[in-house]
């Protein structure tokens, strides 16, 4: 509720504050005095639409503000709560400013905040049905929330809603699941043509360089061949080979030696290179022997290096990783094989999750379809009631087709929401004989009003009022028996809420619990409005006012007197 309320250089108020109270508050004034606009405000600071031309002439914005009551709001304080908005103990103040640009400026508490933030908030603490706003009836989803209260079925809708929460769970997974499978059978595939590939030539560690010196010298071989047999032959096998004359050679150095006897270590020189020439014949005449030289294996071993080059460059890794990286690619696949299993299970969920949800989502229809009758009488005697004989509420329920629809009944596939298969729309027809339109095309602000308090009436218990409620002269045109119905209803529903009302009715102006004046001054050469709260003998004069005009006789102050003390009776 609210219980402090700024309004600042709002069209014809300068400023306005006023303190507020639960139970039900009755609005009156003459027309024009400004009754409206503060409900306007209200509607304003509630997230509802706004214009600059309502900023006071000379002014450079309007302000509204107000101190809400979150006593008993745990709706208001989840919402501020997700939405990170503090506030202290079981108060908050919003504020709403606009500018003669058209910006606005929006704080919920201390924070800046945007008019959807206070639609949201007003949405859980508030109805309001005035001439410029109606934030509450006209919305499908609370059309088809007063049928369920009715019918008693809000316990089948939630546990539709929750198979529905768990279908689209369920639906999901699946398709993320396919999603990644498609991904998932590229990389099976590719991963089978790289295990298969690594292990066709299955490289062994080191093997890379043992076949680069082996390609070297079987690409050298001829030469090698070549150059062996030459060296052999000048050391050996000539005629005159170095081998065959090194012995002279060592003989006419021992006669050197022997005529001069400082030669003798000459002489050993020449005998240490004679054992070493001859090892060295040795170590060709092996190696010549063991040289092998085939086009055939250079050509494997050449094919060979290429292979495995070409499978470190592919995956940038040694040769001594490539093992590694070849079990890594063989444990991923077996992953991917045990999670293609999880396809069945996921259908089977959803399946299971779906066949549930249909059941639900046609008894739920099929409930509905059962109490419309039965409702739509009794809301017609309660429309009745509060001046609107011979009116009629038509509720309308069908299924919308849709292409992509999550159920399908026969050859055709339907939309779902969390409410069921049902799309609902009020008709109304305030006159006999007139065909019913949607509610929202045709209903006057003072037949909406009376409308929600018929349904209100016919759910009782069922469906408690919200904790504050705005209504904007619900009872225009009314008098009589119709008035004083109308003040019952709304005295009854006030008990647990707060009722700001507009009213031109003495009947219903007298079931106030508060009742607040709006009159048009002249200040200063301008028209301003000002609101009053009236004591007892106030509230005498105003209803004086209200049953007989200006002419404020002893018989009227009387009859306004009795109506007062009737209605606190």
């Amino acid at each position: 509720m609210i219980t402090h309320l700024k309004i600042k250089d709002f069209a014809l108020f300068e400023s306005l504050e006023l303190s507020l109270s639960d139970g039900l508050t009755v609005f009156t004034g003459e027309s024009g005095a400004g009754k409206s606009l503060i409900f306007d405000a209200l509607a304003s600071l509630f997230g509802g639409r706004c214009s600059t031309a309502n900023i006071r002439q000379g002014k450079e914005r309007y302000s509204l503000q107000a101190v809400l009551s979150l006593t008993g709001q745990n709706l208001a304080k989840d919402y501020l709560m997700e939405q990170g908005f503090r506030y202290t103990g079981d108060e908050i103040v919003i504020t709403k400013e606009l500018m003669k640009d058209g910006k606005a400026r929006v704080k919920i508490g201390e924070s800046l905040a945007s008019t959807t933030h206070l639609r949201e908030l007003g949405k859980s603490m508030a109805e309001i049905h005035c001439q410029n706003e109606q934030l509450f009836l006209l919305e499908k989803s609370n059309q088809l929330e007063f049928l369920d209260r009715y019918g008693n079925l809000e316990s089948l809708k939630f546990k539709f809603k929750s198979a529905l929460q768990q279908y689209r769970h369920w639906k999901q997974k699946l398709s993320d699941f396919e999603e990644t499978r498609r991904t998932m059978l590229k990389r099976k595939e590719i991963l089978e043509y790289e295990i298969e590939e690594i292990e066709s030539i299955s490289p062994k560690e080191g093997e890379d360089e043992s076949l680069s010196t082996e390609e070297s010298l079987l690409a050298n071989g001829e030469k090698l061949a070549e150059n062996y047999r030459l060296v052999l032959e000048e050391l050996t096998e000539k005629e005159n080979s170095i081998l065959k004359v090194f012995p002279t050679l060592i003989h006419a150095i021992q006669k050197v030696s022997i005529l001069i006897p400082e030669k003798k270590e000459m002489l050993e020189e020449w005998e240490e290179v004679y054992d070493r020439l001859k090892s060295l014949k040795a170590v060709i005449r092996e190696e010549e022997e063991e040289l092998f030289f085939s086009p055939e294996r250079l050509d494997m071993v050449q094919s060979r290096l290429q292979d495995i080059k070409k499978l470190k460059k592919k995956y940038n890794v040694s040769l001594a990783e490539i093992n590694l990286l070849l079990e890594e690619k063989k444990s991923e696949l077996d992953r991917w094989n045990e999670q293609a299993g999880d396809e069945d299970f996921l259908r089977i969920k959803k399946d299971q999750c779906l066949t549930e949800m249909k059941e639900l989502g046609f008894q739920l229809s099929k409930l509905r379809r059962n109490v419309i009758s039965q409702f739509e009488e009794d809301v017609q005697k309660e429309m009745a009631d509060l001046g609107l004989e011979g009116g009629k509420l038509q509720v309308v329920l069908r299924w919308e087709e849709n292409p992509e629809g999550e159920v399908e009944e026969g050859s055709k596939s339907y939309f779902l929401s969390e409410s069921g298969l049902d799309q609902i729309e009020f008709y109304f027809s305030a006159n006999p004989g007139e065909k019913p339109r949607p509610l929202r095309k045709v209903a006057s602000g003072g037949e909406l009003s009376r409308v929600m308090l018929a349904l209100r009436s016919v759910l009782g218990k069922q469906a408690p009022s919200p904790q504050m409620l705005v209504l904007d002269e619900v009872d225009t045109g009314l008098g009589g028996e119709a008035a004083e119905a109308m003040a019952t209803k709304l005295k009854k529903l006030a008990r647990n809420s707060q009722i700001l009302l507009i009213t031109h009715t003495q009947q219903v102006a007298a079931s106030g619990d508060h009742q607040i004046k709006i009159e048009k001054r002249q200040e200063g050469g301008r028209t301003v409005s000002i609101a009053s709260i009236l004591d007892f003998e106030e509230r005498k004069r105003e209803l004086a006012r209200m049953i007989g005009g200006k002419q404020m006789t002893s018989a009227v102050l009387k009859a306004a007197t009795d109506l007062l003390m009737k209605k606190a009776g």
